[in-house]
């Protein structure tokens, strides 16, 4: 489990950093070596798209879709996720909130 509050994991990681990071943090915690690998899978996906937010986007909801049993444990890498995503104002509000409420995100919707 990781020990470290999302507000200081988005303070102390370099956007760089944020990929191998998550990578370690999933080998660590995932027990699972089939949903490991697809897991590693999905985030190797979205580490390739990071400088296209509108598929970082769709790299993103796949996912936290799938890695939905796992949310306390990725949940401090958020911070600097979302910031990969489209600059829309709804996208944004609509990640951080449930981000601070601890909802499921809406993974069906489509920013324009």
């Amino acid at each position: 489990m990781s020990i470290h509050s999302p507000c200081e994991f988005a303070i102390a990681a370099p956007h760089d950093a944020i990929f191998p990071s998550l990578r370690a943090t999933l080998a660590r915690e995932v027990s699972s070596s089939a949903m490991l690998a697809d897991l590693l899978q999905k985030l190797n996906r979205m580490q390739e798209a990071q400088a296209r937010p509108a598929d970082f986007k769709v790299q993103f909801d796949a996912f936290v879709a799938r890695a939905d049993e796992y949310l306390d444990m990725i949940q401090p890498f958020f911070p600097i996720l979302v910031r990969f995503l489209p600059a829309h104002k709804e996208s944004h509000a609509s990640v951080e909130s449930w981000i601070m409420e601890g909802s499921e995100p809406d993974v069906t919707s489509e920013v324009a």
